[in-house]
Parts: structure tokens; sequence; C-alpha cells
């Protein structure tokens, strides 16, 4: 490996971490820092002045260690979906996820006809519209105390179902981008998905106890950190042979190993790991990678589709979710801050949108769709929390919010939320 190699790495990470400390302070995510540090680290800025830095944005070692930055992220996502939390999802917390869910991706589906997309190519840009971030959002409603609250169990409740399900219908569409697109194709994936996840059920029935021992006796965390990872290595590869993205298998590791190791003093070392590398080392070299691969040009050149995808995948998510929070009784400013919230966006679409490119989903001509769908991720992360607390703080100062404690915040305030999602 050549010097030169190590010092992008190096300019990366530090960029990465320091536009993130700097946003920290205007109370946003530092996913936001970091893809805004890889657009000024990249060709259309800095890039367009230092013509040495042209290198690293086409080095496979960096591209490398951005996918196994992908890895790593979905793994420690993954560990944020607890099924305690599922079974505590309020019935509120359901119709919320649902019309937020039907709203913003038949309106994309429309948007996407009006602008020509077709197939799965049109599938993926409805669904990528109407993500939630759900660790971004634990983290801020945990960062302004109110995890407690009314409000933030029916959020959690809202983005655990809309991510879990969008999660696995985006896996499907990037598997079925693969190969033809025949009966026999859908029948062969329908099958190996049902597999995948059946086995990954007996996993958690039959293997999780037997971890939880393993790691109960284990005395080192780097011992039980090398478990977590060969897991997740299975997983991933596991997922690949039945046509799901890798990451997804590395997403149900993180879910089965946050059971396994709950409640163990060797697995707080393991988490403690775990973020160190990802979120400190890999994570931001995944994100600045993306921004690197934002192209203005080609944004500008497709300026209206832009203003409407985030317009709809904004004002759709916003509208969806406040409906039937307002229809359910619940007031104007709680209602908004519940729709605010749950509009953001977060790590989760990134990735799916870099695996899409690299399947051909999004084909080279359209690669449009990929900076759109980038910035426009950008910019509802940003929004997301500004909005939640202008509208909550009015509704706790108007005396329509309650003080109060749930279930689900509960179960959510005990997680170790992560940055990213």
């Amino acid at each position: 490996m050549e010097l030169i190699v190590l010092v992008y790495v190096l300019l990366m990470i530090a960029f990465a971490k320091g536009f993130g400390e700097v946003v920290t302070r205007i109370n946003q995510p530092p996913i936001v820092g970091e893809l805004l540090a890889g657009i000024v680290l990249g060709p259309f800025i800095l890039g367009f002045v230092f013509k040495d830095l042209d290198r690293m944005y086409s080095d496979t070692f960096i591209r490398d260690l951005g996918d196994l930055g992908m890895l790593f992220l979905m793994l420690y996502v993954g560990l944020e979906f607890s099924p305690k939390l599922i079974k505590a999802s309020s019935i509120l917390g359901g119709l919320i996820a649902a019309s937020g869910l039907v709203l913003p991706l038949v309106l994309g589906l429309l948007v996407g006809v009006l602008f020509e997309l077709e197939g799965l190519t049109l599938a993926f840009v409805a669904v990528a519209i109407s993500v939630t971030a759900l660790p971004v959002t634990i983290r801020v409603l945990k960062d302004m105390e109110v995890l407690k609250s009314r409000t933030s169990a029916t959020i959690i409740s809202a983005a655990l179902i809309t991510d879990v399900l969008l999660l696995f219908t985006l896996g499907v569409i990037l598997g079925s981008a693969e190969g033809s697109r025949t009966t026999e194709r859908v029948l062969y994936l329908s099958v190996s998905f049902a597999f995948f996840f059946a086995l990954a059920m007996l996993f958690g029935r039959v293997v999780v106890p037997r971890i939880y021992r393993l790691l109960k006796w284990m005395r080192t965390g780097e011992a039980a950190f090398a478990i977590a990872v060969v897991i997740a290595i299975l997983f991933a590869v596991l997922a690949e042979w039945s046509g799901l993205p890798g990451v997804i298998g590395a997403f149900i590791a993180g879910m089965l190993l946050r059971e396994a190791g709950t409640g163990l003093r060797v697995w707080a070392r393991v988490e403690d790991i775990l973020s160190g590398v990802t979120i400190g080392f890999l994570a931001p070299i995944f994100f600045v990678f993306i921004g690197f691969t934002v192209d203005f040009s080609l944004i500008m050149d497709h300026l209206p589709f832009f203003g409407v995808v985030t317009a709809v995948a904004i004002l759709g998510k916003l509208a969806g979710s406040y409906l039937p929070a307002r229809m359910s009784g619940l007031g104007n400013n709680e209602s908004m801050a519940i729709g605010s919230m749950m509009m953001g966006k977060g790590a989760i679409e990134l990735v799916f949108a870099r695996l899409a490119v690299e399947s051909g989903l999004i084909p080279p001509d359209q690669l449009y769709l990929f900076s759109v769908l980038v910035l426009m991720a950008f910019i509802s992360t940003i929004l997301a929390p500004v909005m939640f607390r202008t509208f909550y703080n009015r509704g706790v100062t108007s005396g329509e919010i309650p003080p109060g404690t749930s279930e689900a915040s509960d179960v959510a305030e005990q997680a170790d939320s992560s940055q990213y999602a």
C-alpha cells in the first residue's frame, strides 16, 4: 500500500469527524457532518482546486473500506432493533407507520411515472422516499431528554415498524434486480428468502441461547467481538446466497446478537469496540465516500425532478404521519412533532442507494437518481430534528403534550443508540 493512500484515509477521517463535531454543536446528527465532509472534500469543491486528490475518489482500497463500513454499519444498526421494542409498538404507532408508508409511496410512484422511471428503478425510488431513520430518531429524543414522553413512544413505534418493513422490501427489490426478472426468478427468490428467514429464526431459538452462555463464560471483550464479527459475516454470506444484499444478513445478525448479549458485562465491551471501529473509523469513510459521488451537475440538469422528489419525501411523510395522529385525538403541535421526526432519512437509505448503483438497479444513464436521493436524505435529516424541537416545545408550553413514560420508550432508553440509521 502506498503512503499517499494512508494520507487520503487520514484526510477523510479528519474531515468526517471534524465536520461531525461541528454539526453536533447545532443539534444535528453526525451523519450530516460526515456527508458534508465528503461533499466539501469531493471533486466539486476541494478536488476542483487540488487535482492531487483525484486518485482518492477512485482508489480500490478506499472503496473496499467503504464497503466494509456498510457491513459494520448495518450490524451496528441491527443492534437497535430489539424484539422487545417490536412487542411494545403501539396501535397508534402502527397506524402512523402504515399511513406514513402508503402516502409517500403512492406519491413517489406517481412522481416516478411522471418523470418516466420504469420497473424496479421506479419501485426503488418510491420505497426510498418512504424511509424513516430510527437510530437517529432515538438519538435526537435522548438528547432532548424526552424519550419517556408519550410522543416519543409513538414515534419510536412507528419508525421501527416502518424501517423493518422497508428494509426487507428494499432488499427484495435489490435481489430482484439481479438476473432475469422471469417467473422462475421470482419463485427462486421467494423460496430462498423464506429459507434465509427461517434459518435466522432457527438460529435465534437454538443458537442464540448457547451464544449467551458462551459470552457469559468469556472474560475478554475482544474475543467476544470476534465472535460477533464472524456471525455477521456468516449471515452476510448466507444472505448473498439467498439473493438478498449481504448487509441484510449483517442487520439480522445484529438483531440476534443483541438478544444474545444484553445484560452481560463482556457485551458492554463488545459494543464499545464495535462503536469505535464503526463510528470512529469505517462508517465515516463510507459516508465521506458517498459525499464524493454526489454530482451537483447532474442534479442541476434534473432540478425539477430533485425538487419534486424532495418535496414528496418531506411533505408526503409529514402529512402521512400527521393525519392519523391528529385523527386519533392528539393536538396539532404533537401531531406535527410526530410527523416532523418521521420524515428524517438516514444511513439505511444511503446504504441501499449505493447498492442500487452497484447492482445496476440505477443504470449508468440514470446516475442522477443516486445524487438526488443522497441530497434528499441530507436535507430531510437536517430538517427533521429542527422541526421536531419547534413543535414539541410549543406543545409542552401550551400543555398539549403531557409528561409520562411508556414501555416502548423505556426499552429504547436502554439501547445503545447509534448515531446513524
